[in-house]
């Protein structure tokens, strides 16, 4: 600023003149105090920045200055502060000023003190600039090439070319909210038991539960749909909006205007317009619909009871209902897109950092470290685009809303504890989920079989050998030397069938019995040393061995079994009839099966007709199966997998290790 234009604004604040001249009066002039000319600090300047909510100033520092104090004022006068800065001083980063405000500076020079220990004694100031604080960067603009849309208990994925996926709950009576109408999308929204899209040229499709007319979608051209519990609020192409569905609230009464943004929570709704207020409507319980006064934003996400803005200073502000941590008055950060879920909120950076808060944050939502550029609340589970385009899921895996089905195509998968592998159609060992002693990290070549044990895993290579690979503490990573025809890796120990049906183990286990052997399957899910073990005879019974049968136990099954699986709490193999049987406290489902698996406290296994029947523990939802036929099932800890006709794998269950999340 110019000493011209410095001298016009200086009236303004004859009152902090006033101030300075009553201290400066009240401190006495000691002679001696100086030990040489004191200047003023000259030619004061200001800029915005780096960071928000700052500005830098420099100045021609005071000659012979003791210090120099710099005192900010906002432009309306509220928020007077002093900063200190040494003698010899020539600039100064002044942060936690309100973003996008402008402040008054001056620059004063204090004189050495009279004696020592004493305060110093202010003399000359600078002129008064006036500058702005760097306000946030406005987020980057959604993609609109891709997108991701957790629902209530299911996922939907808008790809790349236009093609929409979705995975999870497909509701009560079919009501085909994970079946996506054929044809490409421009944008999607997931709401509980319903989906909507927007057609390439404008037209809103939507499927799913449509009960309160919340599938039913108004003619015209829209820009922007966004699916509510029982309602929809879509943006129409000239900024209007317009919201159909229940409307026991006024969810669907939307006001009149030009918006830029529009947002269906549970029983209310949320409109963004160009000057950054926000505007909702509908149920206001919990006060969800109470926006805060004078805040300004850049983008905003009505949830099941609560909704939550990104402020134009980059910051959060949540309001409504707040019982599980999900809604709190601000968080600070540099935030570009925020997703209000049922009781839960997650939100990304400007540099692609996600982070949720809310219902079961602490320790279930594995947030994923890579750069995640968008990010998408359901009710119990949250979804995320990476940069490199990936979808990651996390949270309740309960439906299959957080397992996207691999693009890849396998011939097994195996389930263990927290990992999972499997062999893909070119012969390749992939893994996924906790890595704790490289139990994930399989090695090169070609293998036509693999075991998931709990922390390490082992397969059959193409040419019979064994290699095993994670924890070795009691060298069950330590395989024999021969050509195998399978291997099972348990808890503390394996075991695998040679080609000329022996039976050997290895690694902290109770001997096997001696005979001639179809088949082996060890248990690892819950014990990591003395699992037990069951062997498939060649005459078709099953001796188990070990465990909670104890190091010298043994029990044989008769009949005409084809395959066995084996837990630390109870056994199922299939007989020739395809009946299922187990022993030590299962019960299983009548009808005819292809193979079974049996894994912490449940069961599953694929039906003759290719469908999946599971029994048993299902808190994690890894015994409600998806919609589908299936070659194959395998049963881990507490989540299963199976891989579908179509050679993809899709599991269910507890995800907190990304267990169940093929790549």
């Amino acid at each position: 600023m110019s000493r011209a234009m410095a001298s016009r604004i200086r009236p303004a604040f004859w009152w902090a003149a006033v101030v300075l001249v009553a201290v400066l009066a009240g401190v006495p002039a000691t002679a001696g105090a100086q030990t040489g000319p004191l200047g003023n600090p000259a030619e004061l300047t200001a800029a915005s920045g780096p960071g928000v909510g700052e500005i830098t100033l420099a100045w021609m520092p005071a000659a012979n200055a003791a210090t120099q104090s710099v005192w900010s004022v906002r432009a309306d006068g509220t928020g007077s502060r002093w900063h200190n800065a040494a003698g010899d001083a020539a600039t100064l980063a002044i942060a936690g000023l309100d973003a996008g405000q402008d402040y008054w500076f001056i620059v004063i020079a204090n004189q050495p003190p009279a004696t020592p220990g004493a305060m110093p004694r202010w003399s000359q100031w600078s002129n008064y600039i006036l500058a702005t604080a760097l306000a946030a960067p406005p987020p980057p603009e959604p993609d609109t090439a891709a997108a991701i849309a957790a629902g209530g208990k299911h996922t939907c994925y808008l790809q790349p070319d236009g093609i929409v996926q979705c995975w999870g709950a497909n509701g009560d009576a079919d009501k085909g909210q994970a079946d996506p109408p054929g044809g490409a999308f421009a944008a999607i929204s997931a709401g509980y038991e319903h989906t909507c899209g927007i057609r390439p040229d404008g037209q809103v499709e939507c499927w799913g539960d449509n009960s309160a007319g919340q599938s039913a979608a108004p003619a015209g051209s829209f820009a922007a749909v966004d699916a509510g519990r029982a309602h929809t609020c879509g943006l129409r192409v000239d900024g209007t909006a317009a919201c159909w569905g229940r409307n026991e609230y006024g969810q669907t009464d939307a006001p009149d205007g030009a918006f830029t943004a529009v947002s269906a929570g549970g029983e209310h709704s949320c409109g963004l317009r160009d000057d950054g207020r926000v505007e909702c409507w509908g149920d206001n319980h919990y006060r969800q619909s109470d926006v805060p006064a004078g805040a300004l934003f850049y983008a905003v996400s009505a949830g099941f009871a609560h909704t939550c803005g990104v402020k134009r200073d980059g910051s959060i502000a949540c309001w409504g209902a707040n019982s599980d941590g999900q809604s709190p008055a601000s968080r600070s950060g540099d935030f570009a897109t925020v997703s209000a879920g049922k009781r839960h909120t997650c939100a990304a950076t400007v540099a692609g950092q996600a982070a949720c808060w809310g219902y079961y944050n602490a320790g279930y939502w594995n947030v994923p470290d890579a750069p995640t550029r968008v990010v998408s609340a359901g009710d119990e589970h949250a979804c995320g685009l990476r940069a490199d385009g990936t979808v990651v899921c996390w949270g309740s895996n309960r439906y299959g809303q957080s397992s996207r089905p691999s693009s890849d195509t396998y011939t097994s998968v195996s389930s263990g504890e927290g990992h999972t592998c499997g062999i893909q159609t070119n012969d390749t060992v992939v893994c996924w989920g906790d890595n704790g002693h490289g139990r994930a990290t399989p090695p090169e070549g070609s293998f036509q079989s693999v075991s998931a044990g709990r922390y390490h895993t082992c397969g059959v290579r193409t040419d019979g050998t064994v290699a095993c690979w994670g924890d070795n503490e009691y060298g069950q990573s330590f395989p024999l030397r021969g050509s195998f025809h399978s291997v099972s890796a348990g808890g503390g120990h394996t075991c695998g069938v040679l080609i000329d049906r022996t039976l050997r183990c290895w690694g902290y286990y109770s001997p096997p019995p001696e005979g001639s052997y179809l088949a082996v399957s060890t248990s690892g899910a819950e014990s990591v040393i003395g699992g037990e073990t069951c062997g498939l005879r060649t005459e078709g019974d099953v001796v188990c061995w070990g465990g909670r049968l104890g190091i010298d136990g043994l029990i044989t099954v008769t009949g005409h079994f084809q395959s066995v699986s084996a837990s630390w709490s109870h056994s199922c193999g299939v007989l020739k009839d395809n009946t299922v049987s187990c022993w030590r406290g299962a019960t299983p489902p009548e009808g005819s099966f292809q193979s079974v698996s049996v894994g912490g406290r449940y069961t599953c296994g694929v039906r003759s007709d290719g469908t999946i029947a599971c029994w048993g523990d299902d808190r994690h939802g890894q015994s409600t199966p998806p919609d589908g036929l299936f070659q194959s099932v395998s049963a881990g800890s507490n989540y299963t997998c199976g891989v579908r006709t179509d050679e993809r794998v899709v599991c269910w269950g507890s995800n907190s290790d990304g267990e169940a999340a093929p790549p």
